[in-house]
């Protein structure tokens, strides 16, 4: 079923959740890349990314680079788009860890193939663990 035409809005809400674990320093595609979102069979499009913090006690967290990359409509060849700086802080019972979001405007939509691949530059250690979120849809 095709998506909505006048005007245009997704079908199916994309909004998955991964775990970063790994720093990549790299901004040339190499290294590990995790998958975070895979277009639909109709393409889709992407409002926003969000990295944040996901630390299981109080530790200081790195201060890093939360990279994006989208690979061609095979999948492959990713290509640095975005990356957004994301603060050190020390989460605790009353102070909320780091959130940096990447806000698309107008939104990222991709072709039916494509991946949206995320990676962090620094893990020092548990307390680097980043979330990331993709809030978008499929057409």
């Amino acid at each position: 079923m095709a998506a909505n035409t006048s005007p245009i809005f997704t079908l199916t809400p994309n909004c998955p959740v991964v775990s970063i674990a790994a720093a990549n320093t790299g901004s040339d595609g190499s290294g590990t890349l995790v998958t975070l979102f895979t277009a639909g069979a109709n393409g889709s499009r992407v409002d926003s990314i969000t990295f944040i913090n996901a630390q299981a006690s109080v530790a200081a967290s790195s201060a890093m680079l939360g990279h994006v990359f989208l690979t061609d409509t095979a999948g492959a060849n990713p290509r640095h788009i975005d990356e957004i700086a994301i603060a050190a802080a020390t989460r605790t019972a009353s102070v909320v860890g780091i959130k940096a979001t990447i806000n698309f405007s107008p939104p990222l939509v991709i072709a039916s193939g494509q991946i949206v691949k995320v990676t962090q530059s620094v893990y020092a250690g548990v307390q680097d663990l980043q979330h990331v979120h993709a809030r978008g849809g499929d057409f």
